[in-house]
């Protein structure tokens, strides 16, 4: 078992795949820490921030129940942003939270699906991330992108129930069906 695992991403916005990511990541690690991205990595647009957090605060409230370990939402991104300019990368992350727990890095999990973790020795510091730090490795179980939920909402179509997370409603995903894909 990690002493921490760290799941981060645009949550943009978060749906019920990554309340399943969470609910597996407490299962393998003794605290997980959710992050949002807070500058995204490939300059993304987002939701704000402050949005997006609260609704992770939601989701993780209506998860804890179900996970075996602690399980909190993290403003770790907009701490190292205070610091640094341009974007946060997940080495950076990890890096900041071994180094401020006094952790080794092994004892550190990226939590990431399976697509991510072909991409993960193209990430900045890629070959020293996956060397210095664990990759927790989740099989999605709940097929849904957020790229496709924007892209639903601007049609005009609603979203299947079991795409919506537990602690959001339709209103919270209205933000995107009423500006489209402007925060893609």
């Amino acid at each position: 078992m990690f002493e921490l695992a760290l799941y981060g991403g645009a949550f943009n916005p978060p749906h019920a795949g990554h309340a399943q990511v969470m609910i597996e990541a407490a299962a393998r690690a003794k605290r997980v820490l959710v992050a949002p991205s807070f500058r995204h990595p490939y300059g993304k647009r987002m939701a704000d921030y402050p949005l997006r957090l609260s609704w992770l605060e939601s989701i993780v409230e209506h998860v804890r129940p179900l996970c075996g370990g602690d399980i909190a939402v993290s403003r770790v991104e907009q701490q190292i942003a205070r610091e640094i300019d341009g974007p946060t990368y997940s080495y950076t992350l990890l890096a900041h939270l071994a180094e401020s727990l006094a952790l080794d890095g092994k004892q550190i999990a990226l939590v990431v699906g399976e697509d991510i973790a072909q991409l993960l020795p193209s990430f900045y510091r890629g070959e020293e991330l996956l060397e210095r730090f664990s990759i927790m490795c989740i099989e999605e179980t709940i097929h849904v992108r957020s790229t496709a939920i924007r892209q639903r909402l601007a049609l005009g179509e609603a979203l299947p129930s079991q795409w919506m997370a537990p602690g959001m409603n339709p209103v919270n995903y209205d933000l995107y069906a009423a500006h489209g894909n402007s925060h893609a």
